[in-house]
């Protein structure tokens, strides 16, 4: 389990330095703006973008997926597009850090183990 969480570090590490490529040449282009975690999706997959919303809103949605609470979906719109309104570095960077150090800390206490 250490090593999958080790290399989905690495991965989120890898994305955070070509999301930070993009930014650069968004600012070599003399754009004020900055690569954002949903344009950042959209660019590698985007059918993969629409499906994710499509499931979310009609299957995991509690308001869409029960028609008896009588309500406008709320997962999709406006939770999870404001967080891929987010930096898309800085979410990356933060998973990889978390990604590396959750799979680093097991590792630590299995060797802390073997010496005792």
């Amino acid at each position: 389990m250490r090593k999958i969480l080790i290399i989905f570090g690495i991965c989120s590490f890898i994305l955070t330095l070509v999301s930070n490529y993009f930014d650069i040449a968004l600012q070599i282009e003399s754009k004020e703006e900055i690569t954002q975690l949903g344009q950042f999706w959209f660019h590698f997959a985007p059918n993969s973008l629409q499906i994710a919303e499509s499931i979310v809103s009609r299957y995991v949605d509690p308001c869409s997926a029960l028609e008896i609470l009588d309500c406008s979906g709320f997962i999709w719109h406006p939770l999870i597009s404001s967080i891929l309104l987010v930096p898309a570095a800085l979410v990356l960077a933060v998973l990889s850090f978390v990604f590396i150090g959750f799979g680093l800390k097991k590792t630590v206490r299995k060797r802390e183990k073997n010496k005792l």
